[in-house]
């Protein structure tokens, strides 16, 4: 298996990475849905958006900063596999909620950690 490729605004998340999942999500045109009388599916298809859930292993405190920031703007660069080609692609997308998980501290080294991050970004 292929390592998984994260790249936001250009910071490489990639050996963070717990689990990405991708999926398509399919614009269809008002109109679109099914005859009432004999049940046959009309639909016309706008467009086709990506969306990436990511859950990332624990984060330190440097690194949970870094990522708000990649993730706070209305709308920012991801990089990642597209499944359905193999290659690398680039998408402009928006996060609505950002869950920043668990605020753990560390006794030993008196830092703080972030546990159970994980949110979705969803292609402009």
């Amino acid at each position: 298996m292929a390592q998984p490729v994260l790249i936001i605004n250009g910071h490489d998340y990639a050996p963070l990475v717990e689990t990405l999942e991708i999926s398509r999500n399919d614009l269809d045109a008002e109109g679109s849905g099914r005859d009432v009388q004999t049940g046959l599916m009309h639909r016309t298809r706008i467009a086709s958006k990506m969306k990436v859930g990511v859950k990332l292993l624990r984060l330190q405190q440097t690194q949970m900063q870094q990522l708000a920031a990649d993730i706070s703007g209305t709308f920012y660069n991801v990089t990642i596999v597209d499944p359905a080609t193999g290659q690398q692609t680039t998408i402009n997308c928006y996060t609505s909620e950002i869950p920043f998980g668990a605020q753990r501290y560390n006794r030993e080294t008196r830092t703080p950690y972030y546990d159970g991050v994980a949110f979705s970004m969803i292609e402009r």
